[in-house]
């Protein structure tokens, strides 16, 4: 008779163990990613150079997600940038790599104009590529 109690409660018991640790095997996403560093000491603006409705406002929510000073979101002074560029505007390089490196771009240069009153170190425009930059898709 004991015999036929272990058939009918093993099961039991072991579904009652699997469901107990399915919660701890299952991986959380938000664990597993790499400790990112802070860029709130990287105020940025973002503009669109191509034309594309909305696609500043959808780099700036990327780039905030992420931790960036968006400080600026506005239109570029053509829509007839074939390809986005970040611009590092203060002399900072590293900042300018750091926002490629979050949008997934290598096209980086450096323009520096003094202007006492800018107080964005880097600026982004958006060009027609915009597709291929690691942007959230659209809600």
């Amino acid at each position: 008779m004991t015999r036929w109690i272990w058939w009918l409660l093993g099961p039991l018991i072991a579904l009652i163990l699997f469901i107990g640790l399915a919660g701890r095997w299952r991986q959380n996403p938000a664990s597993s990613l790499p400790k990112t560093e802070t860029f709130k000491e990287i105020r940025v603006e973002i503009l669109n150079g191509c034309g594309t409705p909305g696609i500043a406002r959808r780099a700036g929510r990327h780039l905030r997600s992420l931790g960036f000073d968006v400080m600026t979101l506005d239109n570029a002074r053509s829509f007839n940038y074939p390809e986005s560029i970040i611009i590092d505007r203060v002399g900072k390089p590293e900042y300018a790599r750091k926002v490629a490196r979050a949008l997934g771009t290598p096209n980086q240069i450096q323009q520096i104009a003094p202007d006492p009153f800018r107080i964005e170190e880097v600026t982004v425009i958006i060009g027609r590529d915009h597709t291929r930059l690691d942007l959230p898709s659209p809600r």
